[in-house]
């Protein structure tokens, strides 16, 4: 179910793109939106910011809201090479590592970036992929929103792959669509977690996974394949689920709930170090020491893990290499007329970064 804000983005984005409103032409004040959508001003506010960041409204002060003209900047780069990269995310987490690999390669090579995100959410992946096919790109870095599940938008997907515009993903891949991707081995990464727990004596393990992106399935099956080796396949209750936005509502409550059990994990691995970080701030909150009476893995590697106390054991991801990496294939691809074979794929091999956040099982409850 959409939120209220995401059908008024909607509905502008179609004045825009049925020219309803005609670039630069002022649409409908705010009081005016609230009373024609029947909703809060906040609510308009947030619409309206985020059609102001993906470019397809802008404000003048004092004067009111206008349609942006999604064309008007084609003269300017049709005679510069351009790769749009959309990303889940962009300022926090890991992204900023991601992007500054590809930007640093692609400014070698001067190509200029056109840098946008969905959020993890489909509109706006659909709105932004819009955006791009208006503009002249010369090639797609792309990482899929909600990869658990079949892509909203293979219309427009297809569209970029019949014009012939080279397209790469990265973290995750479409089983729709045959384009070369950047992946880390979620799988295997599970597996070392997992094996890292066994290894200093836990049983009573819990694994947090997100379910909305293939990473966090992927993670959760190697995990569950990796203790049914070892004979300690984990109970339900042992598997924590949650989606992209339960993050910042239900799922402090589950994890705190699953430490509060009388029969609570002695480690757990976690989606990323994230919700590593969340969940070791949890415990610290009900006077649970760690590691020696909780053990708590991440996975990415990230400069959470540095900045928590104690430091976290984390499987590594590439990060800063993924980006030069998709950007140094999206240009071979540019420059070899978008030939590509399945070796241009590449699968990175995890690596298990131990720290202090795990130790021997020693917990006596």
């Amino acid at each position: 179910m959409k939120h209220k804000y995401e059908e008024v983005e909607e509905s502008i984005i179609n004045w825009a793109v049925t020219a309803k409103f005609k670039p630069h032409e002022k649409i409908p004040t705010e009081s005016e939106l609230m009373k024609m959508f029947n909703v809060s001003r906040h609510t308009i506010r947030k619409a309206i910011g985020d059609l102001v960041s993906m470019e397809y409204v802008y404000r003048i002060q004092g004067s009111g809201i206008y349609i942006s003209d999604l064309a008007e900047d084609k003269e300017n780069l049709k005679n510069t090479k351009n790769v749009a990269v959309l990303t889940t995310h962009i300022s926090n987490y890991i992204f900023p590592s991601i992007i500054k690999g590809m930007e640093d390669t692609l400014y070698l090579e001067s190509y200029s970036l056109l840098l946008s995100s969905t959020n993890n959410n489909v509109m706006f992946e659909n709105s932004n992929l819009k955006n791009l096919l208006a503009h002249k790109i010369d090639g797609l870095i792309l990482e899929p929103t909600k990869s658990a599940y079949p892509s909203q938008n293979i219309g427009y997907l297809n569209n970029i792959i019949s014009r012939n515009i080279p397209f790469v993903t990265i973290n995750a891949s479409y089983s729709e669509l045959n384009v070369p991707s950047l992946r880390v081995d979620d799988f295997k990464g599970g597996k070392l977690a997992a094996n890292h727990l066994i290894s200093l004596g836990h049983t009573r393990l819990m694994g947090i996974f997100k379910v909305d992106d293939s990473q966090g399935i992927n993670r959760m099956n190697g995990f569950i394949s990796e203790c049914q080796s070892n004979n300690i396949p984990p109970s339900p209750w042992q598997i924590l689920t949650y989606l992209s936005e339960e993050i910042g509502s239900s799922l402090p409550s589950k994890i705190e709930n699953a430490l509060k059990t009388k029969k609570r994990p002695t480690a757990i691995f976690c989606y990323n170090d994230e919700i590593a970080y969340i969940t070791l701030t949890i415990a610290n909150n009900l006077n649970i020491k760690i590691p020696e009476e909780l053990s708590i893995i991440g996975f990415d590697d990230s400069h959470l893990a540095v900045m928590m106390q104690p430091n976290l054991t984390s499987i590594s991801h590439p990060k800063e290499q993924m980006g030069k990496d998709a950007a140094n294939l999206i240009i071979k691809l540019i420059n070899n007329n978008n030939s590509f074979d399945a070796g241009d794929s590449i699968l990175y091999e995890p690596k298990l970064i131990v720290r202090e956040s795990t130790c021997k099982n020693i917990a006596k409850h």
